[in-house]
């Protein structure tokens, strides 16, 4: 089960470590499938990930390779990339990772603030 985090940071190290992180939900108002909410599942273990999408019933074809970066190897203006995978979700597909109560929030969000 792909987990969240608090901070961006502690996701990008589950993720390096082969874990599953739940990147935090963004609004897109003009992006591919149209605009709305967007999510991924992160990995560097692209077969754990894939196991998972099959449990959702999500295709293989929809693992994407994204380097990751690493946080431990210095500031950002050096930092290396570590290989990274993800898996985005949009519109139905929101709901087979993300809680249901964490889309309502993000909806309330947008609702009071329009800029997302």
């Amino acid at each position: 089960m792909p987990q969240k985090f608090d901070r961006r940071a502690d996701g990008f190290r589950h993720a390096a470590s082969g874990g599953l992180w739940l990147a935090p939900l963004v609004y897109l108002p003009s992006a591919r499938f149209g605009a709305g909410w967007y999510g991924k599942v992160v990995s560097a273990d692209p077969e754990r990930l894939l196991r998972w999408a099959r449990t959702k019933g999500i295709p293989a074809r929809a693992l994407q390779l994204k380097s990751l970066p690493d946080l431990a190897s210095g500031p950002r203006s050096v930092r290396r990339r570590l290989p990274g995978y993800h898996i985005d979700l949009w519109g139905a597909r929101l709901a087979l990772a993300y809680d249901p109560d964490d889309l309502a929030r993000a909806r309330q969000r947008l609702s009071i603030d329009p800029q997302p």
